[in-house]
């Protein structure tokens, strides 16, 4: 692995991992190539679903030792990760946690990795929004609110907020005060980028669902770009129709990466 002893030069936002260990080490292979030194943040959903979280953990703790910047950001399975992990040990009752859970704390403790684990989950815990220089962009797990803007949203919604099947994304709603909002939490067919009139990029979500079989992505903000590689795991056919429902009222005209299906308002 390389070092990474220089100064940052761009920032780096990958979506939702959900344990797909071999798909992140692809990824940050990726990223190494074409974004050497870059700050990485991950958006959340770290550990859970996903066959690999051990892969996971140690792909960050190797990267920070060798001097990489890692951020985490809160996602909504993160209290429920370190919830499950709290309860490992000798006596543990795992029959009682969903399969998916007791499953990621036994590669977990398998791999003697728990503390790690629990210590990653608290420091994404830490951090329900992260800013960038002037406030020019933000990532944040689920969105905002439109009608009160990322910092009146309450932090709970901050992170779970998502638009149900047929239902218009807050995205298409929000008015670009905030700037750029990078976000996860609703897996789409692929990456989307919504764009301002003038082509800059207003919001930009990077969950591909690749534990669904979808992809793993990432944007780089500076260079306003994604990098993707293809999931390992088996695929779920629902992926594909997963799209962005833009109302015609919406300021944002121009959409990269998935598919936009039109709905009249």
């Amino acid at each position: 692995m390389r070092g990474y002893r220089t100064s940052v030069r761009e920032t780096v936002v990958i979506g939702d991992v959900h344990g797909c260990g071999e798909e992140l080490r692809l990824l940050l292979a990726r990223i190494d190539r074409v974004a050497p030194r870059a700050r990485v943040v991950f958006v959340g959903d770290l550990l859970t679903k996903g066959p690999r979280p051990d892969l996971v953990v140690s792909e960050i703790l190797a990267r920070r030792e060798a001097g990489a910047d890692i951020e985490l950001v809160c996602g909504n399975h993160e209290p429920r990760a370190l919830e499950a992990l709290m309860r490992a040990g000798p006596d543990a009752e795992l029959e009682l946690l969903p399969p998916r859970l007791a499953e990621m704390v036994d590669i977990l403790a398998d791999e003697d990795m728990l503390d790690d684990a629990i210590a990653l989950m608290r420091e994404a815990l830490c951090t329900n929004v992260l800013r960038g220089p002037q406030r020019r962009w933000a990532v944040v797990h689920g969105g905002v609110d439109p009608r009160l803007g990322l910092d009146r949203t309450p932090p709970r919604r901050r992170v779970t907020i998502k638009g149900a099947p047929g239902e218009v994304d807050w995205w298409w709603s929000y008015d670009g005060s905030d700037g750029l909002l990078v976000v996860g939490h609703k897996p789409l067919a692929s990456p989307l980028v919504l764009r301002r009139a003038d082509g800059r990029a207003v919001v930009v979500n990077v969950d591909t669902g690749c534990v669904y079989g979808g992809a793993l992505s990432a944007y780089r903000i500076e260079q306003d770009s994604i990098v993707s590689v293809p999931s390992r795991q088996r695929g779920d056919r629902s992926l594909r129709s997963r799209l962005s429902i833009r109302p015609a009222t919406s300021a944002w005209q121009w959409a990269d990466g998935a598919p936009v299906r039109r709905r009249a308002g």
